[in-house]
Protein backbone atom coordinates (compact mmCIF):
# COMPACT_ATOMS: atom_id res chain seq x y z
CA UNK A 1 0.00 0.00 0.00
CA UNK A 2 2.87 2.32 0.83
CA UNK A 3 4.43 1.70 -2.61
CA UNK A 4 1.14 2.52 -4.32
CA UNK A 5 0.93 5.80 -2.40
CA UNK A 6 4.51 6.72 -3.39
CA UNK A 7 3.82 5.94 -7.04
CA UNK A 8 0.59 7.94 -7.03
CA UNK A 9 2.21 10.88 -5.27
CA UNK A 10 5.44 11.20 -7.22
CA UNK A 11 5.29 9.30 -10.49
CA UNK A 12 1.81 10.02 -11.85
CA UNK A 13 2.20 13.83 -11.82
CA UNK A 14 5.33 13.43 -13.92
CA UNK A 15 3.37 11.66 -16.63
CA UNK A 16 1.08 14.64 -17.10
CA UNK A 17 3.62 17.43 -16.78
CA UNK A 18 6.18 18.64 -19.29
CA UNK A 19 9.52 16.91 -18.80
CA UNK A 20 11.84 18.98 -16.59
CA UNK A 21 9.14 21.62 -16.58
CA UNK A 22 8.26 23.57 -13.48
CA UNK A 23 5.44 25.16 -15.46
CA UNK A 24 3.09 23.06 -17.55
CA UNK A 25 1.10 25.85 -19.10
CA UNK A 26 0.91 26.44 -22.80
CA UNK A 27 1.76 30.13 -22.56
CA UNK A 28 3.53 31.68 -25.50
CA UNK A 29 6.52 33.90 -25.02
CA UNK A 30 8.64 35.89 -27.41
CA UNK A 31 12.24 34.96 -28.09
CA UNK A 32 14.36 38.09 -28.08
CA UNK A 33 16.76 38.73 -30.95
CA UNK A 34 20.44 39.55 -30.58
CA UNK A 35 20.24 42.87 -32.41
CA UNK A 36 18.63 46.28 -32.53
CA UNK A 37 15.59 46.95 -34.73
CA UNK A 38 16.52 47.55 -38.39
CA UNK A 39 15.08 49.99 -40.92
CA UNK A 40 12.39 47.49 -41.92
CA UNK A 41 10.92 47.92 -38.45
CA UNK A 42 11.43 44.23 -37.80
CA UNK A 43 14.44 43.20 -35.69
CA UNK A 44 14.32 39.71 -37.20
CA UNK A 45 14.63 40.69 -40.86
CA UNK A 46 17.19 43.22 -42.01
CA UNK A 47 16.64 45.39 -45.11
CA UNK A 48 18.82 43.10 -47.23
CA UNK A 49 17.25 39.92 -45.83
CA UNK A 50 13.65 41.07 -46.35
CA UNK A 51 13.83 40.52 -50.10
CA UNK A 52 15.83 37.27 -50.09
CA UNK A 53 14.29 34.02 -51.23
CA UNK A 54 14.29 30.96 -48.98
CA UNK A 55 17.58 29.10 -48.74
CA UNK A 56 15.94 25.73 -49.35
CA UNK A 57 12.90 24.25 -51.02
CA UNK A 58 10.03 23.70 -48.63
CA UNK A 59 8.51 20.28 -48.00
CA UNK A 60 4.73 20.79 -48.10
CA UNK A 61 3.95 17.05 -47.92
CA UNK A 62 1.88 17.30 -44.74
CA UNK A 63 4.31 15.07 -42.84
CA UNK A 64 6.26 15.90 -39.67
CA UNK A 65 9.88 16.37 -40.72
CA UNK A 66 12.71 15.44 -38.35
CA UNK A 67 15.66 17.85 -38.54
CA UNK A 68 19.24 17.57 -37.35
CA UNK A 69 20.88 20.69 -35.94
CA UNK A 70 22.53 21.49 -39.29
CA UNK A 71 19.23 20.96 -41.15
CA UNK A 72 17.51 23.30 -38.65
CA UNK A 73 20.05 26.00 -39.50
CA UNK A 74 19.59 25.36 -43.23
CA UNK A 75 15.76 25.28 -43.26
CA UNK A 76 14.60 27.37 -40.29
CA UNK A 77 17.09 29.99 -39.11
CA UNK A 78 20.79 30.61 -38.74
CA UNK A 79 21.48 30.70 -35.02
CA UNK A 80 24.87 32.34 -35.58
CA UNK A 81 23.65 35.37 -37.58
CA UNK A 82 24.53 38.65 -35.87
CA UNK A 83 21.47 40.26 -37.49
CA UNK A 84 19.05 38.15 -35.43
CA UNK A 85 16.75 35.27 -36.22
CA UNK A 86 15.31 35.22 -39.72
CA UNK A 87 13.02 32.40 -40.80
CA UNK A 88 14.29 31.06 -44.11
CA UNK A 89 11.03 29.69 -45.49
CA UNK A 90 7.86 31.27 -46.82
CA UNK A 91 5.39 28.79 -45.34
CA UNK A 92 5.08 29.28 -41.55
CA UNK A 93 6.42 26.43 -39.44
CA UNK A 94 6.32 24.94 -35.98
CA UNK A 95 9.42 23.29 -34.55
CA UNK A 96 8.69 20.64 -31.92
CA UNK A 97 11.68 20.35 -29.59
CA UNK A 98 11.34 16.88 -28.07
CA UNK A 99 13.24 14.01 -26.43
CA UNK A 100 12.75 10.28 -26.93
CA UNK A 101 12.68 9.73 -23.15
CA UNK A 102 9.96 12.35 -22.57
CA UNK A 103 6.46 10.98 -21.95
CA UNK A 104 4.57 14.20 -22.83
CA UNK A 105 6.64 14.45 -26.04
CA UNK A 106 5.52 10.98 -27.03
CA UNK A 107 1.94 11.91 -26.10
CA UNK A 108 1.81 14.87 -28.52
CA UNK A 109 3.62 13.05 -31.35
CA UNK A 110 0.41 11.71 -33.02
CA UNK A 111 -1.29 15.06 -32.47
CA UNK A 112 1.54 16.84 -34.32
CA UNK A 113 1.17 14.34 -37.20
CA UNK A 114 -2.56 15.08 -37.40
CA UNK A 115 -1.92 18.84 -37.44
CA UNK A 116 0.71 18.43 -40.19
CA UNK A 117 -1.86 16.65 -42.36
CA UNK A 118 -4.70 19.04 -41.48
CA UNK A 119 -2.66 22.16 -42.31
CA UNK A 120 -0.84 20.65 -45.30
CA UNK A 121 0.35 23.45 -47.60
CA UNK A 122 -0.31 26.13 -44.96
CA UNK A 123 2.08 25.03 -42.22
CA UNK A 124 5.23 22.93 -41.94
CA UNK A 125 5.89 20.94 -38.78
CA UNK A 126 9.48 20.08 -37.95
CA UNK A 127 10.83 18.26 -34.93
CA UNK A 128 14.28 18.48 -33.37
CA UNK A 129 15.67 16.07 -30.77
CA UNK A 130 17.06 18.22 -27.94
CA UNK A 131 19.66 15.61 -27.05
CA UNK A 132 21.26 16.11 -30.47
CA UNK A 133 20.90 19.90 -30.78
CA UNK A 134 22.26 21.52 -27.61
CA UNK A 135 23.52 24.67 -29.40
CA UNK A 136 20.07 25.40 -30.81
CA UNK A 137 18.43 24.73 -27.45
CA UNK A 138 20.87 27.10 -25.75
CA UNK A 139 20.23 29.90 -28.26
CA UNK A 140 16.43 29.65 -27.93
CA UNK A 141 16.39 28.93 -24.20
CA UNK A 142 14.83 25.48 -24.58
CA UNK A 143 14.99 24.16 -21.01
CA UNK A 144 11.86 21.98 -20.96
CA UNK A 145 10.38 19.52 -23.39
CA UNK A 146 8.16 19.52 -25.23
CA UNK A 147 8.63 23.08 -26.43
CA UNK A 148 7.00 24.29 -29.63
CA UNK A 149 8.50 27.24 -31.52
CA UNK A 150 6.37 29.08 -34.11
CA UNK A 151 8.31 30.73 -36.99
CA UNK A 152 7.28 32.95 -39.89
CA UNK A 153 9.09 35.55 -42.01
CA UNK A 154 7.51 38.66 -40.52
CA UNK A 155 7.53 38.14 -36.75
CA UNK A 156 9.79 37.04 -34.00
CA UNK A 157 9.56 33.36 -33.04
CA UNK A 158 7.00 32.44 -30.39
CA UNK A 159 7.47 29.70 -27.82
CA UNK A 160 4.90 27.33 -26.27
CA UNK A 161 6.23 25.29 -23.34
CA UNK A 162 4.63 22.05 -22.23
CA UNK A 163 2.27 19.55 -23.83
CA UNK A 164 -0.88 21.32 -25.01
CA UNK A 165 -4.18 19.56 -25.52
CA UNK A 166 -5.26 19.10 -29.13
CA UNK A 167 -7.74 21.98 -28.80
CA UNK A 168 -5.07 24.27 -27.31
CA UNK A 169 -2.65 23.37 -30.10
CA UNK A 170 -5.22 23.90 -32.84
CA UNK A 171 -6.23 27.24 -31.33
CA UNK A 172 -2.57 28.33 -31.15
CA UNK A 173 -2.02 27.28 -34.77
CA UNK A 174 -5.12 29.17 -35.96
CA UNK A 175 -4.01 32.30 -34.08
CA UNK A 176 -0.51 31.97 -35.51
CA UNK A 177 -1.73 31.53 -39.10
CA UNK A 178 -4.21 34.40 -38.87
CA UNK A 179 -1.45 36.97 -38.27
Amino acid sequence: MKKLFIIATFVLPLLFAGCNSPKNNAAEEDVAPNTEETQTGNPYISDTQAEETPVTEEDLSGEVITLTASEFIKRVTDIYDDQGFRYKGFTPCIVDFYAEWCGPCQHIKPMMARMAKKYKGKLIIYKVNVDNARDICDVFGIENVPTLMFFNRTEQPKKMVGAPSENELESAINDFLSK
